[in-house]
């Protein structure tokens, strides 16, 4: 891409990613297959296929945390793929993840590609555009998304709920229902709420939800979200399957809160029973770019320092995949497609039933 096309070119439109369902089938499949034998961060993508299969093919309950600016980058089609075929039964995620999916939903929007080592900021700003490093997307655009979709949602709520509290994880569970009424269907939280999956959010008003909030002029009748109930409810799930022959596992895309929620709450489940057997996830995959070395939780490994926390089990499926998710999730999701075939969805165990978990 060249300095001077203009930033509005629609030869540089970026298009979310999909699932090839009518691809030839076994393309990426025996790619992964061959990468397994191979060495570096190529083997340990096909070991995380393949543990992700397994998941798949067992009986746990299927944990995804989804951090950085993934829907942004159009990654958030995946996201509702896995969720659609039972491959996701609980999602924690950043505030920012399970909104921005909305700007490729609304008319006239246009997310395009842009060379980040020589596009001007100063113009972008001066013509009315946000950049997410490699592509951007109309200003005017993402504020309507802040203001007139989140901040609409805040104003019936604050009509409908009668409750002075609300947990994060219901409010999130009406947003849903309520984009699917909109015309927003395809969103991650209207397809999470029609497959009953519960989705957590612990840095809420870190995102454009924050924003609608704050531009509701009803916003201050509206209940007041609990976020240490969330921490209960989150708990109770993971316990109810911790101590049953189910167990849980997890797949973090990127590090973060989201990761750090669905570890901690999986320890909590151990203190709740007197600290007396750990209860950790009986297998476990991470794609991230977050190094070890410098000691944050985002590049804290599965196999090693994780399970001195009890979060991780020692001798399960337990891959660090030092990968770009835009890179890895992609191949990974195309090879779940090419194994389990067109259609397929995990039936058993059955999905949550969110009213018993409200």
């Amino acid at each position: 891409m060249t300095r001077d096309l203009p930033f509005d070119d629609p030869s540089l439109v970026r298009e979310p990613m999909t699932v090839a369902e009518d691809g030839g089938r076994g393309s990426v499949l025996a790619l992964l297959g061959r990468m397994e034998k191979s060495a570096f961060q190529g083997r340990k993508l096909a070991e995380a296929f393949a543990a992700w299969k397994r998941m798949i093919e067992g009986d746990s309950l299927i944990c995804m945390g989804y951090a950085a600016s993934m829907s942004s980058a159009g990654m958030w089609p995946l996201v509702t793929w896995l969720v659609e075929r039972g491959y996701v039964d609980v999602l924690a995620s950043t505030s920012a993840n399970i909104t921005e999916d909305l700007l490729d939903m609304m008319d006239g929007t246009r997310v395009y590609r842009v060379d980040p080592e020589h596009v001007d900021d100063v113009a972008l700003a001066e013509k009315g555009y946000y950049r997410f490093y490699d592509h951007i997307v109309s200003s005017k655009k993402y504020d309507q998304m802040e203001t007139v979709v989140t901040g609409r949602f805040f104003d019936e709520l604050a009509e409908t709920w009668r409750k002075p509290t609300i947990p994060t994880v219901r409010l999130l569970f009406e947003l849903g229902l309520w984009l699917n009424a909109k015309g927003f269907e395809k969103s991650i939280l209207a397809t999470t709420a029609r497959s009953q999956v519960p989705v957590f959010c612990c840095g809420l008003p870190d995102g454009p939800i924050g924003e609608g909030y704050s531009t509701s002029p009803k916003a201050e009748q509206a209940p007041v979200v609990d976020f240490f109930k969330d921490y209960r409810i989150a708990t109770d799930i993971m316990d109810s399957a911790m101590t049953s022959k189910r167990g849980t596992s997890v797949v973090f895309l990127g590090g973060g809160v989201p990761k750090d929620f669905l570890q901690i709450t999986a320890t909590s489940v151990r203190t709740r029973h007197g600290n007396v057997d750990p209860t950790p996830h009986k297998a476990s995959i991470q794609i991230t770019t977050d190094n070890t070395v410098f000691g944050g939780l985002g590049g804290a490994t599965l196999a090693t320092e994780c399970i001195s926390w009890g979060k991780e089990a020692h001798g399960s499926d337990n891959v660090m995949c030092f990968a770009d998710v835009t890179i890895a999730l992609p191949i990974i999701c195309q090879g779940l497609a090419e194994y389990f075939g067109r259609g397929h969805r995990r039936e058993r165990p059955k999905p949550l039933k969110l009213a018993e978990v409200f």
